[in-house]
């Protein structure tokens, strides 16, 4: 995926801003296009001296400090700002390589950039590099200098450096988003959930990114959606977790479910996923039916611990590729995870089910419902891998807690797979997971 979706420029550019872009779309903007906010025209690639690495790091700080943008390395340019030759610049891994790491290692947060090679047809090995650089909710960005943090930030077509207050107001912009995003998650969640059947309990994933995307829907993109998701299961470290039958809309969303009422409340695997990127998914733990001999209202749900890791693992899964594939956001993003509904007269225990039978796991059953937030890289989500069962972990972590237990110990922290936590039927898809991912297996 591009890590810059910029109108402006995919114009100029007569296309995406990514590996698929050609010389001849590059030296198209010769001899009219003028440098802006979003571009930045270099003649020559930046060297290895530490003013060189301040410039390479002010300049693409600068612009994830600001609204996002390219810098073009291997273009001249005139006395009026203006692209004017196309000189070229070593385009070799190893120079993508050396200035990559330049950027990772001296800027902080680091932001979402790429680095991507055009060649020159009649110059194999030089061209142009082009540097994508991502608008970020994660500004301010640092650029660290003998221990010291200065913040660039491009206005205009210059690179300048943030004063104190500036800086200031620049945090408390990036504080202020996310408590907007907790909130957002928070609501979307909440009017997501008055369409789930009640009676049941569910787990409710919920992701907004922290920039949003967009896609349109229409006819088309209803089939597209119903022909992706009919009849396939969503998946947790390879356990089928639900399945999917059905897809439809609401009001600027897709919706996709397995089961419903006369009264349109989904049963047991519901989604409704937003034109923006954000989406909310709900997977039904346990019916909540008075058991066979049970008398008076339904018993406390069980939660199952290992069914829960799988299915905070396949929901952060199925709504990230929602947001980077459909609606092209991109960066990080705020996830919530809640157990729902859960009150005094619906509580749930956390359990571990075991042949023959079924162990209590927490030290208490709740009464109010669990709910675990986090933050993650919506790419890593959507990439199945160690990110995704590290992020997994920190939010089954922060459900499981609710109950007095303190981890899901089916994972580690830094995304790994503990064997013995899984029982049986479940470990030889786990096991084949780990091993198709490079995850490491903890036997301890």
């Amino acid at each position: 995926m591009p890590s810059v979706r910029n109108r402006r420029l995919e114009q100029l550019l007569g296309g995406p801003i990514d590996e698929s872009l050609t010389y001849g779309q590059v030296t198209g903007l010769i001899p009219a296009t003028a440098e802006g906010p979003d571009l930045d025209i270099k003649r020559d690639t930046y060297g290895g001296r530490d003013r060189d690495r301040k410039a390479l790091c002010g300049d693409v700080g600068g612009l994830a400090n600001a609204n996002g943008g390219v810098l073009i390395l291997g273009m001249d340019e005139d006395s009026q700002g203006r692209a004017a030759k196309a000189d070229g610049v070593d385009i070799s891994d190893a120079e993508r390589l050396r200035l990559h790491q330049s950027v990772v290692a001296n800027i902080h947060p680091t932001p979402t950039f790429d680095i991507i090679p055009v060649e020159n047809p009649d110059r194999p090995g030089t061209g142009f590099l082009i540097i994508s650089v991502a608008r970020t909710a994660t500004a301010p960005h640092a650029y660290i200098q003998n221990n010291s943090l200065l913040y660039p930030k491009r206005i205009g077509t210059q690179t300048v450096w943030l004063t104190e207050a500036l800086v200031a107001e620049a945090y408390r912009a990036r504080f202020a988003g996310l408590a907007d995003r907790i909130t957002e998650a928070a609501r979307i969640e909440q009017d997501f959930t008055t369409r789930l059947d009640n009676r049941q309990s569910w787990l409710v994933a919920t992701l907004v990114p922290d920039l949003p995307g967009a896609f349109r829907i229409d006819t088309a993109t209803l089939k597209a959606f119903d022909d992706d998701i009919a009849g396939r299961p969503i998946l947790g470290l390879d356990i089928p977790v639900a399945r999917f039958r059905r897809a439809g809309v609401r009001h600027r969303r897709l919706m996709g479910y397995g089961e419903s009422d006369t009264h349109g409340r989904y049963l047991d695997l519901a989604c409704e996923l937003h034109e923006n990127g954000s989406a909310s998914i709900a997977s039904c733990f346990d019916p909540r039916q008075p058991r066979p001999g049970h008398d008076g209202p339904p018993p406390p749900s069980l939660i199952n611990d290992e069914i829960l890791v799988a299915t905070v693992a396949a929901a952060l899964r199925f709504l990230a590729v929602h947001a980077r594939d459909r609606a092209a956001a991109g960066g990080l993003a705020t996830v919530r995870a809640t157990i729902f509904p859960v009150g005094p007269d619906r509580p749930a225990r956390l359990v571990h089910s075991r042949l023959g039978g079924v162990d209590n796991l927490g030290t208490y059953p709740v009464w109010q419902p669990p709910v675990a937030d986090t933050v993650a890289d919506i790419d890593e989500l959507a990439t199945d891998g160690r990110d995704l069962l590290a992020a997994t972990y920190h939010l089954a972590t922060g459900l499981v807690q609710e109950f007095g237990r303190p981890e899901a110990l089916q994972l580690t922290a830094d995304g790994n797979v503990r064997r013995r936590y899984w029982d049986r039927q479940a470990q030889p898809d786990v096991m084949r997971y780990a091993e198709q991912h490079d995850i490491d297996v903890i036997d301890d």
